[in-house]
């Protein structure tokens, strides 16, 4: 036996060794969802985020590199196309076992279908379900039952975290529930149509919406319509940190209505998922009851 041969074998050995302790990737396609796997995967695997915290996940062109980054992981989370329609086609092209669509999940809440006037297009449901803690609940179990198929000698780690976030959501959720109760009737608007999650589960008067999608300006027709709500009861507009819509700033100052942001992807130095709800909390609170959140 050869010393090349004995160091061929070696490597080899390293190789496998290294293989079989590499951790598993989970590749979420928005921060929100990689904040709730975070809490699930602990140290026992890795999570990245496919879009920059700056990138709508609307509409997004997908780079070379990410389609090297969807090829690698083991698990990929995304809303589904209702969301990342971006992320349709490249995704059929992955194992139906290495994808979890969180908006095909059974046991999500959604919120009632609610009309408003504008004749603008609607989803059949609002995609942003990572709003209601709820559904961050059924992620965080989909993506645990799924770590667990892959990854069975941590399978105990992710069953504990799991157990340790749920408790965390529902404590979260009473806190949320108690602290925006007293705002329960006061009217208000936002940017675009993507908090009805939230608004539903905690009780809020959300009289309409700036734009339907961030990337469809209003138009004149359906301006008016909320100027004229917004007249009648409206205390506050919500704007978003990622998007500038003069027209809509005007329209607060012509209104005399307090300005507050909301931030639905976490974008600006949100480090966990409790963080992101309660940072949604206070500004609802601080625009709604105190003033202006800018």
């Amino acid at each position: 036996m050869t010393i090349n041969f004995v160091r061929r074998m070696a490597w080899t050995l390293l190789a496998v060794t290294s293989c079989v302790q590499a951790k598993p990737l989970v590749l979420s396609s928005i921060k929100p969802l990689t904040l709730i796997a975070q809490e699930i995967v602990g140290d026992s695997a890795a999570v990245d985020t496919l879009l920059p915290i700056t990138a709508s996940p609307h509409d997004y062109p997908l780079k070379v590199s990410d389609y090297t980054r969807l090829q690698k992981a083991d698990v990929v989370l995304w809303v589904g196309p209702e969301l990342e329609s971006f992320l349709q086609k490249p995704l059929t092209n992955l194992s139906a076992s290495r994808r979890i669509t969180a908006y095909e999940l059974p046991g999500l809440h959604w919120p009632p279908d609610e009309s408003h006037e504008g004749g603008e297009h609607h989803h059949e449901r609002d995609p942003h379900l990572w709003l209601d803690p709820r559904n961050a609940i059924v992620v965080a179990q989909a993506l645990s039952e799924k770590l667990t198929q892959i990854d069975m000698t941590n399978k105990a780690i992710y069953a504990v975290n799991l157990q340790v976030f749920v408790a965390k959501m529902h404590a979260l959720d009473i806190n949320l529930t108690e602290k925006l109760k007293p705002l329960a009737g006061r009217g208000f608007a936002v940017y675009h149509e993507g908090y009805g999650h939230f608004v539903s589960h905690y009780g809020l008067h959300q009289l309409d919406y700036v734009t339907f999608t961030p990337e469809q300006k209003p138009g004149a027709k359906h301006l008016h319509q909320l100027r004229e709500v917004l007249l009648k009861e409206g205390s506050c507009l919500f704007l978003e940190p990622y998007y500038e819509l003069q027209s809509a700033r005007d329209l607060a100052q012509e209104l005399n209505l307090q300005l507050g942001v909301l931030d639905a992807l976490g974008s600006q130095n949100v480090s966990s998922y409790t963080q992101l709800l309660e940072r949604m909390a206070e500004a609802f609170s601080h625009c709604l009851a105190h003033g202006s959140s800018e």
